[in-house]
């Protein structure tokens, strides 16, 4: 951080109490000082003193060696980890799915793709890197974002095989990876699909949103498309709550569909994706549903049906 430096020091204060002592102080300007193993904090209108740690307390901080590194521009990376950090795992019985998947191998782009397996999402970009196969930890992935969405420009990401660094010019954050192999997912990603779909975002998102209010305690969601009709049905209901029905037009081809679905997978999975007009593919009732931007061909997120619905 810049900053007008009288002499050099170091100090170790708790985090907790220094970030609650500068949240209180309104001025922009204070200054720091460490004397007798406290930080004492000026203003204009107050002074802290907190007692620290020993300095030697604090860890010693890995080195990544420059080996294996490329630079990314920061709003891809924010963007594709925050469209993919969602399908992740919130159980770490498998630390694999509890992670973001980042590869990229021959002519493909460096991808990020993330499922627990009820829902998948895949984000595309537009680096490229010979070899590459990393699995970054969702609390990882989620600081990523946290710490590097308000800081425009280039990102530089330093790896090895078990650790992993992001940096600019005035930020840097290392991780551990995870241990072990991401699931072969590409086989399920369909092809073709019996029935296609493609709606007003607004529609269907309001929809969906009205009718998470009356699903059921499985947080059921019914979608129906009908090509005869042009129309799109949301549907639920709850012995507690009431019903719910929505039928919106929509451009459909192939097979009548219908399928129920987790609300909220369903719910995070439309908003994830951008554009004003959503695809979505359907291959029958027990088969996960692609939901796409119309004309956006590098994220999707695959949704699994719910089983016996």
């Amino acid at each position: 951080m810049a900053a007008k430096i009288e002499k050099e020091g170091e100090a170790l204060p708790p985090a907790k109490t220094l970030l609650s002592t500068t949240y209180s102080i309104p001025e922009e300007e204070i200054m720091l000082e460490s004397s007798n193993n406290n930080l004492k904090i000026t203003s204009k209108t107050s002074t802290s003193s907190i007692k620290c740690l020993p300095i030697d307390d604090f860890p010693t901080i890995p080195r990544v060696k420059k080996e294996n590194y490329f630079s990314i521009s920061q709003d891809v990376l924010v963007s594709a980890l925050k469209n993919t950090v969602g399908a992740t795992a919130v159980t770490y019985t498998k630390p694999e799915l509890a992670s973001v998947y980042m590869f990229s191998q021959g002519k493909s782009p460096l991808t990020l793709v993330a499922t627990d397996s009820f829902r998948l999402a895949e984000q595309k970009t537009g680096i490229t890197y010979p070899s590459l196969s990393l699995l970054l930890p969702q609390k990882s992935a989620q600081e990523v974002i946290r710490i590097f969405e308000d800081s425009p420009g280039e990102i530089e990401v330093v790896f090895n095989k078990n650790q992993i660094l992001f940096q600019n010019r005035n930020i840097s954050f290392l991780s551990r990876l995870t241990e072990g192999k991401f699931p072969e997912y590409q086989a399920i990603i369909p092809k073709s699909f019996e029935t296609q779909v493609t709606i007003d975002k607004n529609q269907i998102l309001s929809a969906v949103r009205a009718a998470g209010i009356f699903s059921s305690r499985l947080s059921e969601v019914m979608l129906g498309v009908d090509p005869g009709e042009g129309l799109l049905e949301v549907k639920s209901s709850s012995s507690e709550t009431g019903e719910y029905r929505a039928l919106h037009p929509a451009k459909i081809s192939g097979q009548k569909a219908e399928a129920n679905f987790n609300y909220h997978y369903l719910l995070e999975a439309l908003q994830s994706v951008g554009g004003s007009k959503i695809f979505l593919g359907f291959n029958g009732p027990q088969k996960a549903v692609l939901i796409k931007s119309v004309g956006d061909e590098l994220y999707f997120h695959l949704v699994m049906p719910m089983r016996g619905a």
